[in-house]
């Protein structure tokens, strides 16, 4: 079975801002989250220029703001 996320990738937008605030994630939060500096992450969310995330950001991205059009978080129960 192949898997679906390769057959039909999400097409990056520019709404990364949204996305981040949907999450509950401040700019210093996803910078961390995402391995970036503050400042790189800001770059990303500029409205003027903005840089892209790569996909697999964008799609982590998607996930932890509960609007990924293919799959959707769980939480673990704690054993």
């Amino acid at each position: 079975m192949r898997n679906q996320l390769l057959e039909r990738p999400v097409a990056i937008q520019h709404n990364i801002r949204d996305l981040r605030l949907a999450a509950g994630l401040s700019q210093q939060s996803a910078a961390e989250r995402f391995d970036l500096s503050l400042r790189v992450w800001q770059s990303k969310e500029s409205a003027k220029n903005p840089g892209q995330l790569s996909q697999g950001e964008y799609e982590l991205l998607l996930l932890l703001a509960g609007q990924h059009p293919y799959f959707a978080l769980v939480s673990q129960q704690k054993k």
